[in-house]
């Protein structure tokens, strides 16, 4: 039993090194755990690892029970830790400043120099000639090889040393550069423990401090993870140590109370060291479901809080209408929760590579576009990025520049984008906290989280705008399509009525136009006999006036004949030129407009030739431009008659426009109608348009009316192209 408690034994200056060391050991151990992959964050690790060897070691060689039991549990446990810790160093400035391609050999040499020195530990008296004792403690005494080892200790920590030194004042990196200044900083303050080795030169009882320096470096570097994201940590580290430390001030007066009342334990009845031994567990217990929760719900309270807000976000969104207040809502809640300054959407227009700002702030960027290069990383890499990370992550290597101008020029911190099946939607950009504090790793978490569901909202709003505006165009296109059909039933409706009228008409033309026709030629025929029998001057002058009534009356007839006529067949129909027939009726009128004072003006096309009977496509015209006669000379002694031929959307057309009269708005649905006419009684039959319109509707046409009162009237012939026709002539 005596030599267990003396091996076990323990003393007042042994109790902090064991605290310190314990919380160097947890937050060695943690920096491994948040990203095993990086080999800055193993050899840092690596260097707890050797510090706690060191300090673990002096706690008990301290207080061991004989000088034999001081020096084997130097040689094989604290030298460990101490021959290896500089090399440790050297290695991680090499690793961390990126130098493994030029240094690395001089790495190896240390490895290989430090494990050197500790087999010299292990097997030489010439490097522990034997061990002091100092108020503290046993203390080693070095021999001529550690001298030796001292050289190499300092030299490789000075490497170390300028290594930091010379990337400091090349990186031009503000962010860089201080995470350079803190981890150097950092190992000079633990570099000051080095003091601890003149007691171990020479007989010199001053108090070891390399454990409260070393202390003090751990804390600088958990300082730089927190701050400056140096290794890579995104989380806020003093839980850890806070954990670690409240641990240690309930364990570690356990272990005292032990070791100060051992004696005491040792000599209690059985039954009495089980109840000890029952209430301690039941301590512990008591410890580890009620204090230690409460504990990690405290230094966690901004988790659990942002947990809570999230989760009433996300029951909130069902119960938004449209675009404009799922923005709202965003935005209030990013205020209330985070205490920005300012905070902006913008949102994917449409299948378009721009971004349209939707919130109610008015001032800065209205669009970005969505080619900008740190935004198509962003669509790619899908992550929540801080401002101050940008030049810390490799991540950010081939575009920091383009990053860091996009939050300079929008002065912005924290970038959200939304992203949803490999495509950006929109983006959330977050201003500065209105205390200047930075974004803490639980607010990036909650904006990880929150984000996915704004996306999808963002995506159904949009959506559902997507669909009312295609069922609204839908509408129009069909509002606009009903009314086409509809003039298009009402045009067909009044051919339908026309061509009725037509027809009927043109069967009682038929009939009365052979009923009349005979008793017209025996009148003519008497009045002709007359004309060659002796008469007087005043029966001259009534079988004149005979005569020219009964030809007035067979003109009339013959028209109603030509109406009448059913269609010819289609062996009659010829290729026509459009512009001969023009031409033709021109030539033949154009002596008789001239004497009542009507010019005559033409711009003749390169038409396509036309299927039909020329006669009729002659008489058409010269209906037409009788009718434009007939109206200048209702309004003016003079006046023009412009005639023009061109070709428009597949048909031949023949215009002819005057500058009389005009038509009445209430007439030109009539003027087609037979026996319709404005004319003075005896000035006109109201056959001529009539006549018109059922020839060129039997060749596949139509004639189009256009006129205002007093201002002239337009008719225009259209006649189908021939199909298979070459070039126009």
């Amino acid at each position: 039993m005596a030599k267990l408690t003396g091996a076990i034994h323990l003393s007042v200056h042994s109790v902090p090194i064991l605290i310190v060391s314990t919380i160097i050991l947890f937050i060695g151990l943690f920096v491994l755990i948040q990203n095993r992959k990086s080999v800055s964050n193993v050899v840092f690790f690596l260097i707890c690892l050797c510090v706690n060897f060191w300090l673990y070691g002096s706690a008990f060689l301290y207080p061991a029970a004989s000088p034999e039991t001081a020096l084997r549990i130097y040689r094989y446990v604290t030298f460990l830790g101490v021959s290896f810790v500089a090399t440790m160093v050297y290695l991680f400035s090499v690793v961390w400043l990126k130098l493994a391609r030029i240094q690395k050999w001089y790495a190896v040499l240390g490895l290989l120099g430090s494990a050197f020195f500790y087999v010299c530990g292990w097997t030489s008296p010439d490097s522990f000639p034997g061990m002091y004792h100092y108020f503290w403690g046993h203390y080693p005494h070095y021999g001529i090889i550690n001298v030796f080892f001292l050289v190499f200790f300092f030299g490789y920590f000075l490497a170390a040393f300028c290594n930091f030194a010379i990337a400091y004042r090349r990186e031009s990196s503000p962010i860089l550069k201080t995470q350079i200044k803190y981890i150097a900083a950092a190992f000079v303050i633990s570099f000051m423990g080095s003091i601890d080795f003149l007691p171990k030169l020479v007989y010199w009882p001053i108090y070891p401090i390399g454990y409260f320096c070393v202390f003090i470096w751990i804390m600088t570097v958990a300082y730089a993870i927190v701050k400056y994201r140096v290794m890579d940590i995104e989380t806020v580290i003093h839980k850890t140590l806070m954990w670690a430390v409240l641990s240690s001030l309930v364990f570690l007066p356990i272990a005292a109370g032990f070791f100060f009342f051992k004696e005491l334990f040792i000599q209690m009845p059985p039954a009495l060291s089980s109840l000890v031994g029952v209430a301690v567990f039941w301590g512990l217990m008591i410890y580890a479901k009620r204090i230690q929760p409460w504990i990690d719900h405290f230094f966690q309270r901004r988790k659990y809080d942002l947990e809570r807000v999230l989760i009433k976000f996300n029951d909130n969104l069902v119960h938004l209408k449209g675009l404009s207040e799922l923005v709202a809502y965003i935005m209030q809640t990013m205020r209330d929760v985070l205490y920005v300054d300012k905070v902006h959407v913008f949102l994917k227009s449409g299948n378009e590579r721009r971004l349209v700002r939707v919130d109610a702030v008015k001032e800065g960027l209205s669009e970005l576009s969505a080619d900008d290069a740190f935004i198509v990383w962003l669509e790619e890499h899908d992550d929540v990025v801080r401002v101050d990370f940008i030049d810390i992550d490799p991540r950010f290597e081939q575009i920091k520049k383009q990053a860091r101008d996009f939050f300079e020029n929008l002065s912005i911190k924290v970038c959200v984008p939304l992203v949803l099946n490999g495509e950006l939607m929109g983006l959330i950009l977050l201003g500065q906290k209105l205390n200047l504090k930075i974004f803490r790793t639980p607010e990036i978490l909650f904006l990880s989280e929150l984000r996915h569901a704004v996306t999808i909202a963002f995506s159904n709003s949009i959506r559902l705008i997507e669909m009312q505006q295609s069922l609204q165009r839908w509408n129009e296109e069909l509002e606009e399509k009903v009314k086409q059909r509809t003039r298009e039933l009402e045009s067909a409706q009044k051919q339908l009525i026309q061509a009725e009228k037509l027809a009927t008409i043109g069967t009682l033309a038929g009939g009365v136009a052979h009923e009349i026709n005979n008793p017209l030629t025996a009148v003519l025929t008497n009045a002709q006999m007359l004309k060659m029998t002796p008469h007087t001057s005043d029966d001259e002058e009534c079988i004149q006036l005979i005569e020219e009534g009964a030809k007035r009356c067979q003109l009339i007839v013959q028209k109603l004949m030509k109406y009448a006529r059913k269609p010819v067949e289609e062996a009659l129909l010829s290729e026509i030129d459009l512009n001969r027939v023009v031409e033709s009726v021109l030539a033949f009128l154009r002596y008789q407009l001239e004497q009542e004072n009507i010019k005559v003006s033409t711009a003749f096309g390169s038409l396509s030739q036309v299927r039909g009977i020329g006669n009729e496509l002659e008489q058409v015209v010269t209906n037409i431009i009788l009718n434009a006669r007939d109206a200048i000379k209702s309004a003016k002694r003079s006046g023009v008659i412009a005639v023009k031929t061109y070709e428009q959307n597949g048909s031949v057309c023949a215009s002819v426009e005057d500058d009389g009269v005009g038509i009445a708005e209430e007439n030109i649905s009539k003027i087609f109608d037979p026996f319709f006419t404005t004319k003075d009684v005896g000035k006109g039959t109201g056959l001529g348009l009539a006549i018109s319109y059922g020839i060129v509707e039997k060749h596949g046409g139509r004639i189009r009316v256009e006129s205002e009162k007093a201002k002239g009237a337009r008719f225009t012939v259209e006649l189908p192209k021939l199909q298979g026709a070459g070039s126009p002539v």
